[in-house]
């Protein structure tokens, strides 16, 4: 089993982008609605290991940043980022929560609260989450295109993804 320490070592060490066989230092893609995309990233540090970088948008702009560990056809849930969508906190504490999820302790999020979801030990996988503005997160909402490129930036950096998007947006 993953330790939380040994998950944040995962989403601190530099990754990029791989298409077939190719480290991508920069991408282009055009933003359209509803986005999805998935990237397989690569590590210098942990070569064993494989990272999937997953964005989802639904027609109603539910966002979703995700960060996974592939291992053995399963993911394991790194970090992800909510942005207008809900999520309930379990409503006790297990033996290896860390102190700092304990003032999130069943907490109910609205459609209008983004929030971060962390890789804790026991339980389901990231079952708990933190309000974006507790950690210091650059972007609190998404309302336009620019909020969308601005998001990339600020999780990209969060997850230490070195590769550099070029995103357009769509013009209409």
């Amino acid at each position: 089993m993953l330790t939380m320490e040994q998950a944040a070592r995962l989403v601190n060490t530099p990754k990029k982008i791989e298409v077939k066989g190719e480290i991508l230092d920069n991408i282009q893609l055009t933003q359209r609605v509803p986005l999805q995309l998935h990237y397989r990233l690569l590590s210098n540090e942990y070569e064993d290991y494989v990272f999937l970088y997953d964005v989802k948008q639904s027609g109603k702009n539910y966002f979703k940043f995700s960060l996974y560990l592939m291992e053995n056809d399963a993911k394991i849930g790194l970090i992800r980022i909510d942005y207008n969508g809900q999520h309930q906190n379990p409503e006790a504490k297990t033996e290896s929560l860390p102190e700092e999820f304990y003032p999130y302790i069943g907490k109910s999020y609205s459609y209008n609260e983004p929030h971060v979801h962390y890789y804790v030990e026991e339980g389901k996988s990231m079952a708990w989450a933190i309000p974006l503005k507790d950690i210091g997160f650059d972007i609190q909402k998404i309302t336009s295109h620019a909020d969308i490129n601005s998001a990339f930036i600020a999780f990209n950096k969060l997850i230490s993804l070195e590769t550099r998007f070029n995103i357009e947006p769509i013009l209409i």
